[in-house]
């Protein structure tokens, strides 16, 4: 019984876990260290592993923390249940501070939540 409960509980959170994949890149020659003002392009780029999510992929959330989204494209699906984004930023942390962009999506199958930090 306690291995049965214990299958039933890893099945259900690795299924909480892999709502949706988010992943968060640098487009173009990447930097070791950003200052202030440097402005970049990043592309987020969502996996739908359900494929049929029922939240539709504009209402995908961005927090900023000590940058700041200029301009970004339109979401974009490059191929069945992949969608992609670039977003323009400029750093406005200090030295040492943490730059970081989130990308967050909410639903009933777990959805996600991920973060890149941005080296200053």
């Amino acid at each position: 019984m306690k291995k049965l409960v214990l299958l039933y509980f890893i099945l259900a959170l690795s299924s909480c876990v892999m709502a949706c994949e988010p992943s968060i890149t640098i487009v173009g020659k990447e930097k070791t260290k950003y200052k202030t003002n440097d402005e970049l392009v990043v592309k987020v780029q969502i996996v739908l592993t359900h494929r049929n999510c029922t939240v539709d992929i504009k209402n995908t959330k961005f927090e900023q923390e000590g940058i700041k989204i200029l301009s970004g494209t339109d979401w974009k699906e490059v191929e069945p249940g992949v969608w992609e984004r670039k977003l323009k930023i400029k750093v406005t942390a200090e030295k040492g501070q943490t730059a970081r962009l989130s990308v967050i999506r909410g639903c009933n199958k777990g959805g996600c939540n991920q973060s890149f930090v941005i080296p200053t």
